[in-house]
């Protein structure tokens, strides 16, 4: 039902973009429901063949348009129902890549899924239209490394908040707010002003993502640990923390996320478990797309 294919970035870009992926659904009949839950990473997603209908908390249906650009997610906002020839490209940014190549406000993409011409501008459309002519997974991955090499030329480098970010994905929230700060040079207040600045949410919320994340990742990979374990492992107070956690961020119990995701990468899921999936580094979240 869905194919997923994996790229790291090209040297010198592992500072704005964690990787790249491409997924192609093939679907008849009734649609799948693919639930979003929460998110910690920034991406752009180039659509081919057929639209994807999104469906918000509020009910309305929409379809998304050719190129969209969705921003840290920190709660369930919209399902994704899945059907018919689908293909996306899918460049998936550090925390704060997209906002050091782009300088775009991030407070204002939270939780917002947009047109990417309305914020990027009509040179977007361009980008889209070669990649679909290119049509292959190498080439397009090829041309979005050249295109984003040349855009970090004018990019600001990273410093305290980059360092801090990067941390709490690497170590799945398990992290010191209090010494991230201090590492950045920064009080308490200033860090939280910076960085959300930068990533778009709070510190607290980010590293409560990112631990959801690794939580939910690590059962994915090795279904025969408890979620009893999986909950001591990654830092809750006790097995109905991380439930409270996972119906906050996903909308539902452990065991519901994951078997929703099961239902959706059911292919991916078994490469994973069975060692033979793409070569990203284990300890960077990937099942969440």
């Amino acid at each position: 039902m869905l194919d997923v294919r994996f790229s790291s970035p090209a040297l010198g870009l592992e500072r704005f973009v964690r990787f790249y992926v491409q997924r192609e659904v093939r679907i008849s009949g009734a649609p799948v429901i693919h639930p979003v839950p929460a998110r910690a990473a920034t991406m752009i997603e180039f659509g081919f063949a057929d639209a994807v209908d999104v469906v918000g908390r509020d009910g309305v249906r929409r379809k998304s348009p050719p190129v969209v650009l969705v921003g840290s997610q920190t709660r369930r906002m919209f399902d994704l129902h899945l059907k018919g020839t689908l293909q996306h490209f899918v460049t998936m940014f550090q925390p704060d890549g997209l906002q050091r190549l782009y300088d775009l406000p991030m407070p204002e993409l939270t939780d917002r899924a947009y047109d990417a011409r309305t914020v990027l501008g009509s040179s977007i459309s361009r980008v889209w239209q070669m990649l679909g002519d290119l049509g292959s997974f190498e080439g397009r991955v090829r041309f979005m490394n050249e295109l984003l090499l040349r855009q970090s030329l004018r990019a600001p480098e990273g410093a305290g908040i980059s360092y801090a970010a990067n941390t709490m994905v690497l170590a799945g929230g398990r992290v010191d707010l209090h010494a991230l700060a201090d590492r950045a040079g920064l009080s308490t207040r200033q860090f939280a002003r910076k960085f959300i600045q930068q990533v778009g949410v709070r510190p607290k919320l980010f590293a409560r993502i990112a631990r959801f994340e690794a939580a939910l990742e690590s059962k994915a990979r090795f279904p025969s640990r408890g979620w009893t374990n999986i909950a001591h492992e990654f830092g809750y107070y006790d097995q109905m923390h991380m439930v409270h956690d996972f119906r906050e961020l996903a909308g539902g119990t452990p065991s519901d996320v994951l078997t929703r995701l099961e239902t959706v990468f059911a292919d991916p899921i078994r490469q994973m478990r069975s060692g033979t999936a793409a070569a990203i580094p284990a300890d960077r979240p990937r099942l969440i797309l």
